[in-house]
């Protein structure tokens, strides 16, 4: 299994979620907790999901 580190908190994890919280900047990879505090965020963009397990 594959792993990551979020790119917010550096958490390593096997999932991790596609966002944007910068209007036009960057993607971020960042972990389920680190999602849901930035959904908050006026700019925050979904761009999917990251699993480092693939069937």
């Amino acid at each position: 299994m594959k792993t990551k580190n979020c790119d917010l908190c550096k958490v390593e994890e096997s999932i991790l979620f596609r966002i944007q919280i910068d209007k036009g900047k960057t993607w971020l990879f960042v972990c389920k907790s680190c999602c849901e505090k930035s959904q908050k965020l006026e700019n925050y963009k979904y761009g999917g999901t990251w699993k480092g397990s693939r069937h």
